[in-house]
């Protein structure tokens, strides 16, 4: 293993901002319509579908007194499946359209528009009559053919078109009441809270509702009838609707083991941290703060719960929340108890309650909205010390919830992330947020179980700001009293058998989970099949137990443990460099990950890109190395930069009150200078280099169900990476991504030596991927870019973002483990002398303060 024990490279320095335009893309779906059968279709069915709607609104002596009979309809809209980005009608016009679903039996997908009034149906009927019968354009195509010709047709819209969860899971009529989600339009919220108040709905309080760019939402105690009723009425406001309960859980079930004299040792001989340091804020069921190993890094003032009525001492058993209190703190507790030597702790935790006592006897009629329990933990812990750096630590996932499309809790942990909290003017606070994927559930059958890629992770492990993390397993030995009954359910470096994956999430528009793999422990099956052993403690780690006789240690396991485990790597980061960002540790967690050989195997195997592709939904980018994530090598380097970029701009200024106007197009690129030492690696020639980019931002979400077809309809804003290929001039690289540098040049050589490739990148806000090749070549692939592409942002100019700036880490790792070169100085000597060279950078800088150059 190389000595890691060099400075990474700060080359914020290195970059130049220039203006940036996209190339136009090719030309979009040309629909094969004949106007007049297609307007006359168009004109029936929504006239069909405005009709229904009258005939469901209830009369005026049905409805409460105070309600108001409404004027509006709501009307679905069946689009082509190829359409994107349709509007039906303006909202300047008073309509709203939302919950946009994925395709249906027949192969269309739907979104739901509100007409509020007579006049706005009546613009529709009339815009449809122009596309039917008007006058053609001068370029002999239909008026309004871009609104009119995605559209397959109009139905009377059902509770099932604004759905956003599983239609299996919306509950029936005649069903007890149970908590809804309504995502209401935030200029209509009072009206949607006073109906539902009319309708004998109880809305929960506002503390537990959920606020994004576009909705809020608000959870509601109701049948199927009265929801029913908030359609049928016609009323504004409504946008979609979902679950508004979650199910947490931690799926454990953890022995103890009487080891208090070890403790005891262990305790006397560590330095123990002061009170100025980063923490890891670990949300759970409380912590027992006297344990020895907990009490001197915890203080009473920093252990709090959500509700004051359920303590903060940990009332689990055995003591999940302390046993992810001394994980995150110390590791895997087995190999400092055994030796006997000087430990320092460079960081501290907090406890946050976020699971009530008793919490899986919750009464079915409990809202719980953990997305609005999460922030309300985190503001505790901030509110505390405004000024620490921390790491947030959650287990907790929704019991047999897919993360196959945003919630409320993940959007709340993006939310979380990206700062949307803050004041008018302030920098928004950024916040890395750990979270487990979920565990795979325990069955005395291991065929049924052993299979990860048909167990969904769970949500919120979907939350793109998130670092995610799975379990793999090095821990195969059985106590040789058992070995001749039981053996190991999964081999060393394998996948834990407790871990999930997201294999059968969306490919398109979920983001890669988990990023990272921390050890999980194993599980054991018996020779006969028909059983299987949960916490051996041979095949897990040990922690802090919740004290008392018989429970000072643990055996700890699945995916909690392996999540407290990256909180504790992530906080050990912010110690050793207190000028990166939460963006920055997220990026050296992944940058310094690594495959184990079983996992190298399964890549090497796998049919090209599209194959390796599928495997990151297993395992991630591997297992993170704390060395190389704190540090670089001689021949295992990391550049490192941290900058601000304006994704989008609106160039346009009125003349008299100088304000933004006219279209909105994108704003800047960054190109970055990569500091080879072109003559060193020419000299090396064919001698094998890897290239490893990685790139993390914080988008701010918009979880409207439009964005379970779109990725760009949820992100605040995007980014990509593009790397100079061989035989590129500086120009024809810029170029091909940069219409504001000059038209496109075509280039004849395919970009090849990529693990993943571009295309397999899509939702998330890390991507990272990895170039194999000779090192003659990267010799001249010496520059990157940073972009931007869409967000909402840029598509929804009513917000007011369009002018923001976002910021991002980039990670640039070069390994090269054949040659006995000192990469490192060498790329660090030209890095000083390409900044000292440079005139002043005309962008906002982030830099990483702790590195050479």
């Amino acid at each position: 293993m190389p000595d890691y024990d060099r400075s990474h490279i700060d080359v914020t320095p290195l970059l130049t901002d220039r203006p940036f335009t996209a190339h136009k893309p090719n030309m979009g779906r040309v629909y094969d319509r004949n106007r007049a059968q297609h307007g006359t279709r168009l004109s029936e069915g929504l006239a069909a579908s405005l009709q229904a709607a009258e005939n469901r609104r209830p009369p005026r002596e049905r409805l409460p007194e105070n309600i108001e009979p409404a004027q509006g309809t709501f009307v679905t809209v069946e689009l082509h499946r190829d359409a994107k980005g349709v509007v039906v009608q303006p909202a300047s016009e008073g309509t709203r359209q939302s919950a946009e679903s994925a395709s249906n039996e027949g192969g269309h997908h739907t979104l739901v528009l509100h007409l509020p009034d007579t006049e706005a149906r009546a613009k529709l009927v009339r815009a449809i009559e122009v596309y039917r019968s008007g006058e053609l354009t001068k370029t002999g195509k239909p008026q309004l053919a871009s609104r009119m010709e995605p559209i397959e047709g109009f139905q009377p819209t059902q509770l099932e078109d604004l759905w956003r969860e599983d239609p299996a899971t919306l509950p029936d009529f005649g069903m007890p009441p149970s908590w809804w989600a309504l995502w209401c339009w935030e200029d209509f919220v009072d009206d949607v809270c006073d109906l539902a108040h009319a309708l004998g709905m109880q809305v929960a309080p506002e503390d537990r509702w959920s606020i994004f760019p576009e909705a809020l939402v608000m959870p509601v105690h109701a049948t199927r009838e009265h929801v029913q009723l908030i359609l049928d009425i016609g009323a504004p406001g409504l946008a979609e609707l979902g679950r508004a309960t979650d199910d947490p859980t931690i799926l454990v079930d953890l022995p103890g083991r009487d080891q208090d004299r070890l403790v005891e040792d262990l305790a006397e001989r560590i330095v123990w941290p002061g009170a100025e340091v980063p923490a890891v804020c670990v949300l759970d069921t409380g912590v027992n703060r006297a344990h020895p190993l907990i009490e001197p890094a915890l203080s009473p003032t920093e252990t709090q719960a959500v509700d004051d009525d359920w303590g903060v001492d940990d009332h689990h058993h055995p003591g999940h929340g302390t046993a992810m209190a001394g994980t995150a703190l110390h590791g895997d507790l087995t190999a400092p108890l055994a030796d006997s030597s000087t430990h320092e702790l460079r960081h501290r935790l907090e406890s946050v309650k976020v699971l009530p006592p008793d919490s899986t006897v919750r009464g079915p009629n409990d809202e719980v909205n953990y997305g609005a329990i999460i922030e309300q933990a985190v503001s505790l812990a901030e509110l505390r010390n405004p000024t620490r750096r921390r790491t947030i630590c959650s287990a907790v996932t929704n019991r047999n919830r897919p993360g196959d499309r945003p919630t409320l809790w993940s959007a709340a942990l993006d939310r979380i992330s990206s700062g949307v909290d803050a004041a008018e003017g302030e920098e928004p606070p950024k916040r890395l947020f750990v979270q487990a994927i979920g565990n795979i559930a325990h069955s005395p059958d291991w065929g049924s179980i052993s299979d990860a890629e048909v167990q969904p992770g769970e949500d919120p492990s979907q939350a793109w700001n998130a670092l995610t993390v799975g379990g793999v397993t090095f821990k195969s030995t059985i106590e040789p009293k058992d070995q001749a009954e039981w053996s190991a359910c999964a081999d060393v470096g394998d996948l834990s058998p407790f871990g999930r994956t997201s294999c059968a999430w969306p490919d398109g528009t979920q983001p890669i989970k988990p990023e990272v793999v921390f050890e999980a422990g194993n599980r054991a099956k018996n020779v006969a099949g028909d059983q299987v052993s949960d916490g051996m403690p041979s095949l897990s780690i040990i922690s802090t137990g919740k004290g008392g006789a018989g429970d000072g240690l643990m055996p700890f396991y699945a995916t909690s443990a392996a999540t407290a485990q990256a909180s504790r790597m992530a906080a050990t980061i912010m110690a050793e460099h207190p000028t990166y960002w939460p963006e920055t540790v997220r990026a050296l967690m992944v940058h310094s990950a690594r495959w184990t050989p079983k996992m190298s195997a399964e890549i090497d195997a796998a049919p090209g890109m599209v194959g390796r592709k599928a495997l990151r939904r297993r395992f991630g980018y591997g297992v993170p190395e704390l060395p190389r994530a704190l540090a670089s090598a001689s021949n295992d380097l990391a550049l490192v930069a941290q900058a601000y970029i304006q994704p989008y701009d609106r160039p346009g200024r009125t003349q008299r009150e100088n304000r933004p106007t006219g279209p909105i197009g994108y704003g800047r690129a960054h190109y970055y200078d990569l500091p080879w030492p072109t003559e060193t690696l020419e000299e090396l020639e064919n001698t094998p280099v890897k290239l490893k980019v990685t790139l993390s931002y914080f988008v701010e979400p918009n979880p409207l169900a439009g964005s379970m077809l779109d990725p760009a309809r949820y992100r605040s804003f995007g980014l990509r990476f593009d790397l100079k290929r061989k035989r590129e001039t500086d120009v024809s690289f810029q170029r091909r991504r940069n219409a504001a540098i000059g038209d496109r040049v075509v280039s004849g050589d395919a970009d090849e030596g990529w693990f993943f490739g571009e295309k397999a990148i899509a939702a998330g806000s890390l991507h990272a991927d990895v170039w194999l090749g000779p090192a003659v070549e990267l010799a001249s692939r010496d520059q990157l870019c940073i972009y931007p592409v869409m967000g909402w942002w840029r598509d929804r100019p009513s917000q007011n973002r369009y002018l923001d700036k976002a910021r991002y880490a980039l990670v640039v790792t070069l390994e090269a483990p054949e040659t006995q070169i000192d990469l490192q100085a060498r790329i660090a000597a030209t890095a000083r002398s390409m900044i000292s060279t440079r005139s002043t950078v005309g962008v906002e800088i982030g830099g990483t303060g702790s590195g050479d150059g």
